[in-house]
């Protein structure tokens, strides 16, 4: 019942979901973003959810069939590295799309960031099993912070909520023993610091959001 619980807890809070769900948070926590048309967030809405979710999925049964995995879990760390490159590779063309046809500052460094998390977590692949799911909810988690720091909102509701979520599911990965604190605590701290570091050092520079 208890693997069950974290099996469930695994695949709800998997990584390929969490970059939409900091888009969610960037359009319903910033006290600028509130001016911008309900069209023009669907338009970002719907690029972010095609090149982040919708085809890294739809890759993954091809690569089961192709036995170039052995599973949709991907539990065994080589099987990772070329879901994660081709992940990477949609993330980057979000990136460019919502660059190119949007000026959201913003939402143009956080994808940024999350191409760089997987481009770092696919280098540490070759050599080493580090936790996915705890990267992106560090990325969730440190997007948080940076929102709270730069524009200067009360965000505790928000970091409170994503640093529970994050202990449960790492408690879950660790239960289902997939992965051992260093390799969780590494996963975390990689999606937290890199969010963080491009938010402080792009993000106040620009006149834009």
């Amino acid at each position: 019942m208890v693997s069950k619980i974290a099996s469930f807890l695994s695949y709800l809070f998997h990584p390929i979901f969490l970059t939409i769900i900091g888009i969610l948070i960037i359009f319903n926590t910033s006290q600028y973003i509130t001016i911008i048309p309900q069209g023009y967030k669907k338009f970002i809405y719907s690029i972010i959810l095609l090149s982040t979710v919708i085809i890294p999925l739809a890759i993954l049964p091809v690569m089961y069939l192709y036995k170039s995995i052995q599973s949709i879990s991907m539990s065994e760390r080589r099987e990772r590295i070329v879901p994660l490159f081709f992940t990477a590779l949609c993330f980057y063309l979000g990136y460019y799309l919502v660059s190119k046809y949007t000026s959201i500052r913003i939402i143009d460094i956080f994808l940024l960031s999350c191409f760089t998390v997987l481009v770092v977590l696919l280098v540490i692949s070759l050599f080493w099993k580090i936790s996915l799911h705890m990267a992106g909810l560090g990325g969730i988690t440190g997007l948080i912070f940076m929102i709270s720091l730069i524009y200067s909102l009360d965000m505790t509701f928000y970091l409170s909520l994503s640093l529970i979520i994050s202990g449960i599911v790492a408690s879950a990965r660790l239960t289902l023993r997939v992965h051992n604190h260093v390799q969780i605590a590494a996963g975390f701290f990689t999606g937290l610091l890199i969010v963080c570091l491009f938010m402080s050092l792009l993000l106040p520079w620009s006149n834009n959001l």
